[in-house]
């Protein structure tokens, strides 16, 4: 899922980049000069009649010339576009023509139906995808887990499995007892001879023991390419390419007869 998303955002950040250059470059000179109405209304009094006029016809210049600044800014206008934020109004900017309208707003459609149906279908698609295929493989992660959380209580140091363990058995008492004699009465070097003795063969009873979990595990995975290989070559579909490559082979075998036959004949 984590990959689809990021797969998502890359064709979507592709497609807010590539509008928002257009957008730009064909709107920055209009929303230059809506900047230069907004410093005009910053120096005129508001009491004065160019102000009130100013004012009346441009009453958002100041905030509608960041619009379609700069790239940044458009990047921004059509990113929260998407969540319905950016309405038509941002297209009246000051000395902006009919035609030049026209095709800011067609470019904005297009960017908006884009947005809205191909990439979020894309996306429902791609997650949808990827749900399938994991609850294909669900019953076989499951077996996979289910069968290392079995492997996980197979310790040979242990008699029963956690949380029992914590409960002294028998056998653990008598390790105690032995380990206390060792330590008070056995400081032999026979003694340490044999406690060598039986660290190294523990050592070696778990190197074994991962030796074997190693091969179990390889030969799973073995198993299990093996059968996905045998699936795939049984739902295999004869395709064109194998009909050109069989008639190939069959002009060639015709090739060698002929040539085998007039070698014959010549011969005779």
């Amino acid at each position: 899922m984590v990959i689809d998303i990021l797969k998502f955002f890359s064709v979507y950040t592709l497609v807010l980049f590539s509008f928002a250059c257009g957008m730009n470059q064909l709107l920055w000179y209009y929303a230059d000069m809506e900047k230069q109405v907004c410093v005009l209304q910053q120096t005129l009094k508001p009491s004065s009649k160019n102000y009130t006029d100013i004012a009346a016809s441009h009453p958002d210049a100041c905030f509608m010339w960041r619009r379609f600044a700069n790239l940044f800014e458009s990047t921004q206008t059509l990113f929260w576009a998407s969540f319905g934020l950016i309405d038509l109004e941002n297209f009246e900017l000051t000395g902006i023509q009919s035609y030049t309208r026209f095709w800011g707003l067609l470019m904005f459609g297009s960017y908006s139906v884009i947005n809205v149906i191909v990439l979020l279908n894309l996306l429902i698609a791609m997650m949808n995808h990827s749900y399938q295929m994991i609850s294909e493989q669900a019953d076989k992660e499951w077996k996979f887990a289910r069968s290392k959380l079995w492997m996980s209580y197979f310790n040979d140091g242990e008699t029963v499995p956690p949380p029992f363990n914590v409960i002294p058995t028998p056998k653990s008492v008598i390790y105690f007892l032995k380990w206390l004699f060792h330590k008070c009465c056995g400081q032999t070097r026979k003694a340490k001879n044999e406690a060598m003795r039986t660290i190294r063969r523990k050592a070696r009873k778990a190197s074994e023991r991962d030796h074997k979990y190693q091969s179990v595990m390889r030969s799973l995975v073995r198993r299990y390419i093996t059968s996905e290989q045998r699936i795939q070559e049984r739902h295999r579909v004869v395709t064109e390419d194998d009909c050109n490559e069989i008639k190939q082979d069959i002009s060639a075998l015709r090739y060698d007869l002929l040539e085998m036959l007039g070698t014959n004949k010549a011969s005779y």
